[in-house]
């Protein structure tokens, strides 16, 4: 295998040796291969760039952060067409979870979540995809 090298913050690498140890996986480099794996499986599902389909995107943002709140409705507004409906949860003290629904040419979704991901604040985002024709 190849060796490569990463930086990661010192949150993050603790909340990955966690995972290593909840999970029981053998080393870190495990841990990230799988992450890896899931990411590009995500990304191959994104390719999907043809006819209608619909879509659960789920976002997490921390709490203190007010201004992400703002970029995510605005991004919702903006997508109008698309966005069916969408939901905003506390998590804890923490953090924000936002869920989208959409409905629409693949295209324009994979646009909106890619709008999404590019948001500075943003924390994870996830998605479902669901073909309908």
């Amino acid at each position: 295998m190849t060796i490569i090298s990463i930086s990661l913050t010192k949150n993050l690498l603790n909340r990955l040796d966690e995972l290593v140890q909840e999970k029981g996986y053998s080393s870190r480099s495990e841990a990230i291969r799988d992450a890896v794996r899931q990411y590009l499986s995500d990304q191959d599902l994104s390719r999907f760039t043809h006819g209608i389909i619909t879509a659960t995107v789920t976002v997490i943002s921390e709490h203190e952060i007010h201004d992400i709140d703002e970029k995510l409705i605005r991004l919702r507004h903006e997508h109008d067409k698309i966005v069916t409906g969408n939901m905003h949860l506390h998590l804890g003290k923490k953090h924000c979870l936002e869920v989208f629904i959409t409905e629409g040419e693949a295209d324009e979704i994979m646009d909106f979540i890619g709008r999404i991901r590019a948001l500075k604040d943003v924390q994870q985002v996830r998605f479902t995809i669901t073909p309908i024709t």
